[in-house]
């Protein structure tokens, strides 16, 4: 059994300047994937809010420049996870959360419990991949260049 914090990523590390102290203990082997899209897996396609969740988030990493095809079974965990909360939410928004049961003890709706962890489920997956504030705070991603308007105006004005 595995004990102890789970390992960071050079990444992380250098940007929370790790190897600033000690630059031989960055990991010169770890693999660092393309930005590349993945491909929407069968099963979120035909769920229409996982299919909506899926398209939201691969804005939101694409903009972020952490979008990379070996997340996709991440990503589509996420969005079933989160089609799952959504429906669950159906059943107790309004607040009905408990019932009585026939002794007259008061229970929790097993979908309120459902609902409860389904939603730790997204939130988890949601740092992640870098969707939370706090999350996105330990990051640093290669940002793309910012187009200048002036700049293209030059250029089409000049031939």
């Amino acid at each position: 059994m595995v004990k102890g914090r789970k390992p960071l990523s050079s990444a992380v590390k250098e940007a929370s300047g790790a190897f600033a102290k000690d630059p031989q203990r960055r990991n010169h082997e770890e693999p660092k994937p393309k930005l590349s899209d993945p491909k929407i897996p069968d099963h979120v396609e035909a769920d229409p809010v996982a299919k909506s969740r899926w398209f939201w988030v691969c804005d939101q990493l694409r903009e972020m420049n952490l979008l990379h095809a070996t997340d996709q079974g991440l990503i589509a965990g996420y969005c079933l996870d989160y089609s799952m909360m959504i429906s669950l939410w159906g059943h107790i928004k309004g607040g009905i959360v408990s019932e009585m049961n026939e002794k007259g003890n008061v229970s929790t709706k097993p979908e309120a419990n459902q609902f409860h962890k389904f939603a730790d489920r997204c939130l988890k997956r949601e740092a992640e991949l870098g969707l939370t504030p706090s999350s996105r705070a330990r990051l640093r991603a290669p940002q793309a260049e910012e187009e200048d308007v002036f700049e293209e105006w030059l250029k089409r004005a000049t031939g």
